[in-house]
């Protein structure tokens, strides 16, 4: 049997990851492909059996609880619910995408990036391995660096601020050595990909393009879980983790997709050009359209 594959997409908010990706995915199908599409958002509500299921959705609940629970509305902790299927059916990540958080905790931005690796060494354990195993091309369309990336960008802002917060310091000190360490967790056999691919582009292009398909950003695609809340916000974090991403990408050598203004239909065709031809990617295509025996 074929040995599968995987393939992920990394990139700053709204830059058109999710366009390039559902390209991607019709052309290797189209090519006879099985594609297996792991998001832990998906994997929430697709994986029926209570392992890993169950703890994928308190993870998943965790790590907006952590981020936000220490933040203040009118002075009172916000009251998150502690179940995830009230979570879930009362739409609150949407809800905290819009509060207006005031003097929140580093220690929870903190926890929530040890909650995010948690909870993708078990994605990537009991729900990617096995499609591999069988063959599939996984394609993960937002590589969980960039959410890690984001938490601990969100610590270190406010363990520089303080805020009267006697573990500010400690916390960020421990919020940069993690940084440190990312490349080991995400460079390592069991979260490293076969294929990336960085979409990288203007963050100004990113937030027309995420406003124009939410009318809003979502949670976590600015700093307004510290309090700041804006399109200055949401440039400022896209544009110091794009810097990162970068650095990512070029030590791991990984494809970089830049963006333009040529529009929607161009940078998509461009990106899933350069995305095929990996010499991984080539070879699987190639073999498919010769109708080899490890075709599927």
């Amino acid at each position: 049997m074929q040995q599968g594959l995987t393939v992920a997409f990394l990139g700053i908010d709204g830059i058109g990851k999710s366009t390039l990706c559902r390209a991607f995915e019709e052309r290797l199908r189209e090519a006879g492909q099985e594609v297996v599409t792991v998001s832990w958002r998906a994997a929430l509500e697709e994986t029926a059996a209570p392992w890993p299921a169950v703890p994928l959705q308190q993870l998943w609940l965790e790590s907006f609880r952590t981020l936000y629970g220490a933040g203040l509305r009118d002075d009172r902790p916000l009251d998150i619910p502690r179940g995830y299927d009230e979570w879930r059916d009362k739409d609150w990540e949407r809800h905290l995408a819009a509060e207006p958080v005031m003097r929140n905790r580093a220690s929870g931005a903190l926890a929530a990036a040890f909650v995010e690796i948690a909870g993708n060494v078990l994605l990537a354990a009991e729900v990617t391995r096995p499609a591999l195993a069988r063959g599939a091309v996984v394609v993960q369309e937002s590589f969980p660096l960039k959410h890690v990336l984001k938490e601990l960008a969100v610590a270190e802002r406010l363990a520089a601020e303080g805020q009267g917060d006697p573990a500010a310091a400690p916390v960020g000190e421990l919020a940069r050595a993690l940084r440190g360490m990312l490349d080991l967790v995400f460079g390592s056999g069991l979260l490293k990909p076969d294929v990336g691919i960085l979409v990288d582009g203007p963050s100004a292009y990113a937030y027309r393009w995420r406003t124009a398909q939410n009318g809003a950003v979502g949670a976590l695609e600015d700093y307004g879980v510290a309090g700041e809340r804006s399109e200055e916000s949401f440039s400022r974090m896209q544009d110091e983790t794009a810097a990162l991403f970068r650095e990512y990408a070029d030590a791991w050598g990984w494809i970089v997709h830049q963006v333009d203004d040529a529009g929607v239909e161009a940078n998509t065709r461009r990106g899933l050009d350069a995305l095929c031809a990996h010499p991984a990617l080539a070879a699987r295509l190639s073999a498919s359209a010769g109708g080899g025996a490890d075709a599927r």
